[in-house]
């Protein structure tokens, strides 16, 4: 379904793009519900502006006025003076509703509707986002949502959302456009949690005004952004979508995109959550496969695949050599690389020699390498054993896989390996949950870490994407 609010020449709005600039660097930000009781949407929306440091001027709006969060707060929008960038409605339909007819008379550039109760709430939701649909038909800005948890912009220290998963993301090269804020959470706090940096987070809802065509243009086209994590329901505006996908995908740049409602079940469950038609199951793959859209199965692997594509190495081929403290592990990892289209070759032979200087005669030096346990007594071997393989000319790939860490110096060895080349480089650590040693050696480089080896056959399969070709 094509959006019957996109922006035409002559509607009396700025275009998508000026609108999206003010969004992601507001000066001012309006809260509609603000309140002081904890538990409330607008509550939380305002504690975290404050807590992560939005600079810009937060203006409260409550009917009781007062103080709010240490801020003055107005009892409607029409008590503020001046212009306000974005609005944001953070309180029951009705309520909410009144407040974006209230906008049009205002100088405001974009309204987040946070507020629920439309075309997801089925029967009794069609009135309200009937009126909805009026309000915006000639409104002067733009809406994202509604039923959505916000926006994030971490260089901008913009956490415009109630939902606390977005805390202390750092800056970096991945955009995140997702229909379900839940799911948008997941995936940042699983990606923040390895380092790998967030440059703009979007949860865009039901999609009423703006949608992911428009939002995928938008991010896909900033200069900071390598790739773009979607998670969708519904392609609202198909046609735009791809075009957006395809100039993004021939810019070197990478989709990785999740579609909820493969199933029955699950295309009746989109219904009530973003009130969206699932479409042809058949159809989203083949469009995907076509403009280059790395689709994920679920978001979990969308995660592992995001993680080797920020780091921003493309390998030159398909050859993976492997490094393991166990061999279990590393025959685990072999099987699972070539079964996904990638070789394991043997090594060369001045690599087998490097290796053997660290490696026990019971161990294997040829692919993949069985370091052993030995190795666990001397932090720096692991290091040495990984620049060796990583050097290799008959190594596109290399991966270090490592159970228990008992010192940092581990951590450190494999980071400086790391860095010592520009092949794509993935570390299997299995054992994290249980090690006292830090990983911020990892995450300020932003190096791949994966907890099994079959999340990092997710991040290879990823990397086989980069070549234009489907693992």
């Amino acid at each position: 379904m094509a959006n019957s609010n996109a922006n035409q020449p002559g509607d009396g709005r700025p275009s998508r793009a000026e609108a999206l600039d003010v969004l992601f660097n507001p000066r001012s930000i309006a809260v509609v519900g603000a309140s002081r009781t904890k538990g409330k949407l607008g509550q939380a929306v305002l504690a975290l502006l404050k807590k992560n440091g939005y600079g810009g001027k937060i203006i409260p709006v409550n009917p009781s006025g007062g103080e709010i969060e240490g801020l003055q707060a107005v009892r409607s929008l029409d008590e503020i003076e001046g212009a306000v960038d974005v609005v944001v409605l953070a309180t029951p339909v009705g309520i909410a509703l009144d407040a974006l007819e209230a906008c049009k008379a205002l100088d405001v550039k974009m309204v987040v509707g946070v507020t629920s109760g439309f075309s997801e709430a089925g029967d009794d939701g069609h009135e309200n986002e009937a009126r909805l649909r009026r309000i915006m038909h000639d409104a002067p800005f733009y809406l994202i949502g509604p039923n959505c948890e916000g926006v994030v912009k971490p260089s901008a220290d913009l956490q415009l959302t109630f939902s606390p998963m977005f805390d202390g993301l750092r800056p970096g090269p991945v955009a995140m456009i997702s229909q379900s804020g839940a799911l948008a959470g997941l995936m940042a706090l699983r990606l923040g949690e390895r380092g790998v940096g967030i440059n703009a987070i979007v949860s865009s809802g039901n999609e009423t005004d703006l949608t992911a065509a428009d939002l995928l243009d938008y991010l896909g086209n900033d200069p900071e952004t390598r790739v773009v994590l979607c998670y969708v329901e519904e392609l609202r505006e198909g046609r735009r979508f791809v075009e957006a996908a395809r100039r993004l995908t021939d810019a070197g740049k990478h989709v990785v995109a999740v579609k909820g409602g493969r199933s029955r079940a699950g295309s009746r469950a989109v219904q009530s959550h973003t009130g969206a038609m699932a479409g042809d199951d058949r159809v989203i793959s083949a469009i995907f496969r076509e403009t280059g859209v790395i689709r994920a199965r679920e978001s979990v692997a969308a995660v592992d695949a995001v993680t080797a594509l920020a780091a921003g190495r493309k390998p030159a081929g398909k050859r993976v050599g492997i490094i393991s403290v166990t061999g279990g592990l590393g025959v685990e990892m072999t099987d699972l690389a070539e079964s996904a289209g990638f070789e394991v070759p043997v090594l060369a032979q001045t690599t087998q020699t490097a290796l053997s200087q660290y490696v026990p005669f019971y161990g294997s030096v040829t692919n993949p390498v069985d370091l052993t346990g030995v190795v666990l007594a001397n932090p720096t071997y692991v290091g040495r054993c990984l620049e060796a393989v990583a050097a290799d000319p008959g190594v596109d790939i290399a991966i270090a896989i490592v159970t228990f860490v008992p010192d940092q110096l581990f951590i450190e060895a494999l980071a400086e390996a790391y860095e010592k080349t520009d092949k794509p480089v993935l570390i299997i650590w299995t054992g994290s949950a249980r090690s006292d040693a830090s990983d911020e050696a990892f995450r300020e480089r932003a190096v791949p870490v994966y907890d099994s080896p079959a999340r990092a056959a997710s991040g290879l399969a990823a990397l086989m994407a980069m070549q234009g070709e489907v693992a």
